[in-house]
């Protein structure tokens, strides 16, 4: 059964080709030992490529078969997996970066919470977190009740997160580095599209 997020990937709008500009200043940060990436919620692909070319050996993983279907098509050397639920199928320590660019604020807070808990099982010692999550003050989604009013997410869930709902949900971490990020959409002065970024080590 189709979800919300596979009819928005069958929209060629919807593969995006560049990397978002402060996840490829987060990379320039860090350089983990172990050179296993995951991109979890990887979409159209597009920052699996970005660690592809900067030396990783890349998982990709989403929930829409869609999108893992078309990636899979492609000749490439990146493993794409479809991951329709909280039940990530990685080993513990598997990788010493994983990438989590959009992708928990589109659960409701329990199950983001035990994504989390999962991925960080699966990230080794001294290993990395890059994430965004949607903030408080953003109206792009037009959020009502978890419901997006968008005209390619319709009815989809999401949820908006406070400062301290970031830092409490990235608690697990040792150490935990947060930017916030905040732009409109082109025409639409009065909309706010609003991020936490972050980068968080095991």
């Amino acid at each position: 059964m189709k979800n919300v997020w596979d009819e928005h990937y069958e929209r060629p709008k919807s593969k995006l080709a560049f990397p978002d500009e402060n996840l490829v200043r987060l990379l320039s940060r860090i350089q983990p030992k172990n050179r296993n990436a995951l991109d979890f919620g990887c979409g159209s692909g597009r920052h699996c490529y970005l660690l592809q070319n900067e030396g990783y050996k890349v998982t990709g993983c989403d929930t829409a078969k869609t999108t893992i279907d078309l990636l899979n098509g492609e000749s490439s050397p990146i493993r794409f997996l479809h991951t329709p639920d909280t039940n990530l199928p990685f080993s513990p320590k598997e990788f010493g970066l994983i990438l989590s660019w959009g992708v928990f604020h589109y659960n409701r807070r329990e199950d983001a919470k035990k994504l989390l808990l999962s991925l960080y099982d699966s990230l080794d010692t001294g290993g990395y977190l890059l994430g965004s999550i949607r903030a408080d003050g953003d109206t792009h989604l037009g959020l009502s009740k978890g419901k997006m009013n968008l005209s390619d997410l319709s009815g989809g869930y999401a949820e908006t997160y406070s400062l301290g709902d970031l830092k409490e949900f990235l608690s697990v971490f040792s150490n935990l580095s947060i930017g916030y990020s905040e732009r409109t959409p082109l025409g639409k002065l009065e909309e706010r599209i609003c991020h936490w970024f972050f980068l968080a080590e095991k």
